[in-house]
């Protein structure tokens, strides 16, 4: 009987010991009784009920500055050394809005109309690697890698409504960077599938460049905390703006894949690739067939780091693995861990 007891006692034990594990390892997997952990199904349409969509908007810090301005009169906004935006006298109408690639709500109206009064601004800067992560905003176009030398979101309204820039006319955006300039930077904008702020996951986002295709020029300037230099960029679009060149297209490429645990699927968890050598950071596409992530068009030998966010149920996890030599080999594998949103925000604010 005690032999018996003992036995059973064991069995107990190790029964405890198996309910205490968070998630299954990539090979094998642990039902949990009325746990979102036990959803392992990918899917080929993710819905707006999706756990992604909430990861998103809780991962994106909304970080504007607010302020407003005079439309009929030339505007002068400053933000700290840093930011400097010019905008010209009567330089919009009340449109439908957006850029190149589509972009927010607006309302009737057209090109030439007079609009009187103050117009507010909002100004959201991406300037880190882990900026464009919390915006999911990742740095491509259309599948290629660029390097960025930072970002805004920039929109104008006026009584709610969203103002559009006249033809023609020009925002100004003076800015200083984190590293040093360089000379072939270009314009781009952003392509918006599903407009901010109606939630910040866009999965279709892209950067366009701008027909323009002139360099953004560069500057230098003693200020009251020392000496700057940055770029001078010249938007003819708002909403989603960015200073961004394409990475060195000589270089043999690959594409990669992330492979993490049956858990974490397409439905709750996104995962970036972010270069170590160079301020890209692309998002990897689900793969359905493999049931992996996967991105293309990584240079050879490049130095990256995959980093996969999640949130099941309540929970979030953070995942991260380094990858010192792309090529040698293309699979990777991730093993998240539970985190607090604090963690992670710290993470992505050291990129």
């Amino acid at each position: 009987m005690k032999k018996t007891n003992a036995i059973l006692g064991c069995f107990l034990l190790l029964l405890l010991n198996a309910c205490t594990k968070e998630i299954s390892s990539n090979n094998n997997f642990t039902p949990y009784t009325g746990n979102p952990l036990n959803d392992t199904a990918w899917v080929r349409t993710v819905t707006g009920d999706a756990a992604i969509y909430a990861l998103a908007d809780t991962i994106f810090q909304r970080n504007f500055f607010v302020d407003s301005f005079d439309l009929t009169k030339e505007a002068k906004l400053e933000y700290g050394d840093s930011l400097e935006v010019e905008i010209d006298a009567n330089s919009f109408f009340a449109g439908t809005g957006g850029g190149p690639g589509g972009g927010g709500p607006g309302g009737p109206g057209g090109p030439g109309g007079t609009l009187d009064g103050k117009a507010k601004i909002e100004i959201l800067r991406l300037q880190k690697k882990g900026d464009f992560i919390k915006a999911y905003r990742p740095n491509n176009s259309f599948g290629y890698p660029l390097e960025t030398a930072g970002g805004f979101f920039i929109r104008v309204s006026k009584n709610g409504q969203e103002l559009v820039l006249n033809p023609g006319s020009k925002v100004k955006i003076n800015f200083s960077d984190i590293a040093e300039p360089v000379n072939n930077m270009q314009v781009f904008y952003g392509r918006e599938t599903f407009p901010f702020p109606m939630g910040a996951l866009d999965s279709a986002h892209t950067w366009i460049r701008e027909v323009d295709t002139s360099w953004i020029k560069t500057f230098s300037k003693q200020t009251n905390t020392g000496y700057i230099k940055g770029y001078k960029l010249e938007a003819s679009h708002l909403r989603w703006i960015s200073a961004h060149r394409y990475m060195d297209s000589t270089v043999a490429k690959t594409n990669i894949y992330a492979i993490l645990p049956p858990n974490f699927t397409n439905k709750n968890t996104q995962v970036f690739t972010v270069f170590n050598n160079n301020r890209t950071v692309l998002a990897m596409q689900s793969d359905i067939g493999s049931r992996s992530f996967m991105t293309g068009n990584i240079p050879l030998r490049s130095k990256i780091t995959l980093v996969s966010i999640s949130k099941i149920g309540l929970d979030l996890y953070l995942g991260t693995k380094v990858v010192n030599d792309v090529g040698t080999v293309i699979n990777y594998s991730i093993s998240p861990e539970k985190k607090t949103l604090a963690q992670i925000l710290d993470y992505l604010n050291a990129l």
